[in-house]
């Protein structure tokens, strides 16, 4: 009974290995240059009748324009934070102005006419 379990896995294993065999293998450098030269970079793979041209820095690009993408949006959302803030305290001070400003009518409308008072 146990030899038919272990042979049974054993049998699901080698099965499932040709789906692992499509997975194409990129080989990086340490350093990576930003110009996209598709017919340099391209690498064949052969998976049995067919065959594949997989960019192999193609990743790499896409993971640095996804970081620098994020970053624009960090520095837009500060940005949008200060200038928020900003029209707060532009706001705060129009109404302590127009507070000040009708108090001072007032003060000269008294003085104008002081029987209306």
């Amino acid at each position: 009974m146990m030899l038919k379990q272990h042979a049974l896995c054993v049998l699901t294993l080698l099965g499932s290995t040709s789906l692992y065999a499509n997975v194409p293998i990129e080989s990086r450098g340490l350093s990576q240059n930003n110009s996209i030269d598709l017919s340099a970079n391209n690498v064949a793979i052969n998976s049995g009748a067919t065959v594949a041209n997989v960019p192999t820095n193609l990743n790499w690009q896409i993971i640095q324009k996804n970081q620098q993408l994020e970053n624009d949006i960090r520095a837009l959302r500060g940005k949008i934070e200060e200038q928020d803030n900003e029209i707060e305290k532009l706001k705060h001070e129009l109404t302590n102005r127009y507070t000040d400003l009708d108090q001072r009518l007032e003060l000269l409308q008294q003085k104008v006419d002081p029987e209306s008072a």
